[in-house]
């Protein structure tokens, strides 16, 4: 297997694990009536925290040899949308009541833990890092 399809096998399973918390978040909130406040918060923190995970994958320039300052406008332009986006979770949450601001940035780290973690494996079995 090349290291394309490693990565691409390891998106994949980043992709999976954020459904799957997103749905176990879903049966909570069925399940758990007094915890409504917070998962609402951490369901919207969720979405942006999926589109954290998109916009971090999708904007790898894995196969384009996008280099200099194309590279640098495309990583500022994400880093910006990224953080447009956690300003209007932000603002959604603080607005509406009966959801938990605090845990709606629970779920939007959620999708930076998940693209970190899930890519930590991938870059240790990388041998030309750690030369």
């Amino acid at each position: 297997m090349s290291d394309v399809d490693q990565f691409y096998a390891r998106v994949r399973n980043i992709k999976r694990v954020g459904v799957a918390f997103f749905v176990l978040t879903v049966l909570a909130w069925f399940v758990l009536r007094n915890w409504h406040d917070a998962l609402n918060g951490l369901l919207l923190g969720e979405v942006g925290g999926a589109y954290v995970v998109y916009s971090m994958i999708r904007q790898g320039h894995l196969r384009d040899r996008l280099q200099g300052r194309a590279l640098f406008a495309s990583g500022m332009s994400g880093m910006f949308t990224r953080l447009a986006v956690l300003a209007t979770i932000m603002v959604v949450a603080v607005k509406t009541p009966q959801v938990s601001p605090y845990m709606a940035l629970v779920g939007y780290m959620l999708g930076f833990v998940l693209v970190f973690v899930g890519l930590i494996g991938f870059v240790r079995n990388q041998k030309r890092f750690f030369k």
